[in-house]
């Protein structure tokens, strides 16, 4: 069985409830992992923090889940400070080999508080989405102002019934990050390493807009990603869907192609795959928001996680996830940077 630390403020440990009435204890019920409660009311991010590195955590325990954030900005903490003490948190997990999953800040029932809320919740999805597991529970809140109303006791505090369905929706997404994050002996990970990349090719493709990583197995395309390396880079790409791949992006970069016909062979979540299958939809020159690609998939509430799937999709460009803007055509979240969103949006013709 795996063993979750969950550490945080008042949201972690249940007030006004006990733990055994928090939505740890309510996922534990749902998912087959332990979940250690460490919540302590009115605790600040550095003070959350501080309590982790002291805390003695059994030595079964392998995943961090860290919560906190409103404190912080309740008590006038910058935003600079709080993502410094994010940034710490993120570089002793790593030092310390846990897992670590960072639930995002829930935007809470006061409009002049949701502002801050918002900007740290962006700053630390940008910032840490590409290393650590993030976890959004909005949904399982509310996601209007009305619903938002409804679900709180005090504006910030979840009700009892809120609470359960934040426990409910966590549940399967706290078991796929601890499933997918399973200790194994060295040389078993490097056995698998080693006979993964056996079959995998690569090749550099210079564009305007930087270089291009192409990666392809023997069934198609897995990887297309901006990338530092120089195109003088050795890669040993004797792969048959290489030529072509790099043949269509060339057309593309030189507005002769619209579409690409590549086999694709991704690896991601049911829901991931879901996202960057709707995304192939969106026509060249066109844009969808993240609340559209929700709602295509049947969950208006889901922006967020739409964002989430878009900032891991394997495969840039052929998979459009630059076509996917915020509220009112925002140019906002590209993991290669927004620049080279806004360059691929404007060649598409797009009016920003």
């Amino acid at each position: 069985m795996n063993y979750i630390a969950c550490f945080g403020d008042s949201l972690i440990q249940g007030y006004p409830y006990t733990n055994n009435n928090s939505w740890i204890a309510e996922a534990e019920k749902y998912a087959e992992i332990k979940m250690l409660n460490y919540g302590v009311c009115g605790d600040c991010c550095d003070d959350i923090f501080t309590r982790l590195k002291m805390t003695n955590l059994p030595e079964h325990v392998k995943h961090i889940l860290f919560f906190g954030g409103a404190n912080d900005i309740i008590q006038g903490r910058p935003e600079k400070h709080i993502l410094e003490d994010f940034a710490k948190l993120v570089k002793w997990c790593e030092e310390k080999n846990y897992s670590l999953c960072i639930v995002l800040p829930l935007i809470s029932a006061e409009p002049m508080l949701n502002v801050q809320l918002q900007s740290l919740g962006r700053a630390v999805y940008e910032k840490y989405s590409d290393k650590v597991f993030m976890l959004d529970l909005q949904p399982a809140v509310g996601m209007s102002s009305l619903e938002r109303r409804l679900a709180y006791l005090d504006s910030v505090h979840p009700k009892a019934t809120t609470y359960k369905n934040m426990g409910k929706y966590a549940a399967p997404l706290v078991s796929e990050w601890a499933s997918k994050e399973v200790v194994q002996e060295v040389e078993e990970v490097e056995e698998v390493i080693e006979e993964y990349y056996e079959d995998i090719a690569s090749c550099l493709l210079e564009t305007p807009v930087g270089n291009l990583r192409i990666s392809a197995s023997d069934k198609g395309i897995v990887e297309i990603a901006f990338t530092d390396e120089d195109v003088t880079a050795f890669y040993d790409n004797d792969n048959k869907f290489l030529a072509e791949a790099s043949k269509q992006l060339k057309e593309y970069f030189a507005k002769e192609r619209t579409t690409f016909d590549l086999p694709l062979d991704v690896a991601g979540t049911d829901y991931q795959v879901s996202v960057w299958n709707e995304l192939q939809k969106i026509p060249y020159g066109e844009v969808r928001t993240y609340q559209d690609i929700a709602t295509a998939l049947g969950n208006p509430k889901a922006s967020r996680s739409v964002g989430m799937a878009n900032n891991r999709n394997p495969i840039c460009i052929v998979v459009p996830c630059h076509r996917v803007v915020g509220k009112g055509n925002k140019v906002t979240g590209y993991a290669a940077g927004v620049d080279k969103k806004e360059y691929l949006l404007k060649l598409e013709g797009v009016e920003l």
